[in-house]
Formats: C-alpha cells, structure tokens, sequence
C-alpha cells in the first residue's frame, strides 16, 4: 500500500515538475517574443527618422540649388496652392473647399495642409507645418501645429505637436518623444509613417516643381528671344 502511495506520489511529483517547466518555458517564449516585437518596432522607428531627416534635407537641397530665396517672381505653382516668401521663410499652403452638395457655390469647410521651411537661403533651421479643417456648417475646427528646430538632424523624438481643437488645447506641445509607442499601441511610428513622412514628401516634391517650373519658364523666354534676334539677322 504503502508502495502505491510512493509511487503514486511520484507521478505526481514529477506531472507537477512538467507543468511548472512548460509554463517557465512559455513565459520564457513570450518574454522573447516581446523583446523582439519592440526591437523591431525600436528599428522601424529609427528607419523612419532616417527617412524623415531625407526628406528635410532634400528640400534643403532644392532652396539652395535653385536659389528659391533670391527669386522674387514664382508665379507658377501646382494646383490649390500658394506659395510666399518671407526674409527668412519660403511658405507653401495647400488649400481645398468642401462645397455643399446641393448649394455648390457654397462652401461646407475648408481644409489646409502648410509647411513653413525657416533658412537663410542654403540650409533649412526649422520646419513649422500647419494642418487645418475648418467646417462652417457646424461651426467646428481642428488644428494641429508641428514644429521641428532641427529637421536634418538624425531623431525626430524632438519634434513639437499642438492640437488645437474647437479652441481648446488637446495636445499641448508635446515631444514626438513622449508619444506612446508600444507594441500594442505604436502611435508614434504610425505618426510618422502614416503622415509626417507623406507630408514631407508631399511639400519637397512640390518645391521641386515650383523651382523647375520656374526654371523651365525662364529657359523657354531667353529661348524664344534667342530664336527672335537669330531671326532678325535676315531682315
């Protein structure tokens, strides 16, 4: 009887050891999982700087390449957009009207994306970007201001963020750095993802277009005088 009971005890003894093991073992697995999902998402966020800070000194690039701060006359620009030019500030404010869908020559809201590029002709200091909606129906406003004082410097954990909304102050400059960036919930790296960086690219590429337009146009006149004064030599 006593046998049976020991090695009934046994068994049990050892079914324990197992149990214990497997899940020692599994808390292992899943402390190694974590480890590795927030490497990864610590590597995709510094992927992202590198490509915000690429963009930043792209459009560096285009200011100093083109000579955009001596030209006093860019009439051209691309479609909704405006383009103005300060001591020490090239703005580029892209606007669109929501317009009632009955009553269309009334409009419902407005929408703005800007970006405020702060240089002294041959590099970039600080980036001030401006998102706005504006619905006039409901008498409503969201607004987020982004300012980054070092734009192509590597990390963007310094990067600014306001939202304003109705008014009132939701986010009040609060650091890229100090937003929740878990493995749950990785909303820095989706702000950056999914907005700062199009938004870059959006604006460089259309500085691009002002500053090759631009070009284009006086290339195509000194041309067309060109081929006037050749003509001329037959009069």
């Amino acid at each position: 009887m006593n046998r049976k009971i020991l090695s009934l005890f046994s068994i049990l003894l050892c079914v324990a050891f197992c149990i214990s093991g497997a899940f020692s073992q599994d808390a292992k697995n899943k402390e190694q999982q974590y480890s590795l999902t927030s490497k990864d998402l610590e590597e995709d966020g510094k992927m992202l700087d590198t490509q915000v800070a690429e963009l930043s000194k792209k459009i560096e690039n285009v200011i100093a390449k083109y000579k955009l701060m001596t030209i006093k006359d860019i009439r051209l620009v691309p479609y909704q957009m405006t383009y103005t030019m300060g001591d020490n500030y090239i703005k580029m404010e892209k606007h669109h009207f929501v317009r009632d869908e009955l009553l269309t020559n009334r409009v419902r809201a407005l929408q703005k994306r800007s970006i405020i590029i702060y240089t002294n002709g041959t590099s970039v200091n600080k980036i001030e970007s401006i998102i706005l909606e504006k619905n006039y129906y409901e008498d409503t406003s969201n607004e987020v201001r982004i300012v980054d004082n070092s734009p192509t410097a590597a990390g963007t954990d310094d990067i600014i963020f306001t939202h304003i909304m109705n008014g009132n102050k939701i986010v009040n400059g609060e650091k890229l750095g100090d937003i929740k960036n878990s493995t749950a919930f990785p909303v820095r790296n989706e702000l950056k993802r999914e907005f700062y960086v199009p938004h870059l690219s959006y604006f460089y590429d259309s500085i691009l277009n002002v500053a090759e337009t631009y070009y284009k146009g006086m290339k195509d006149a000194e041309q067309t005088m060109q081929e006037f004064l050749e003509k001329s030599t037959r009069f």
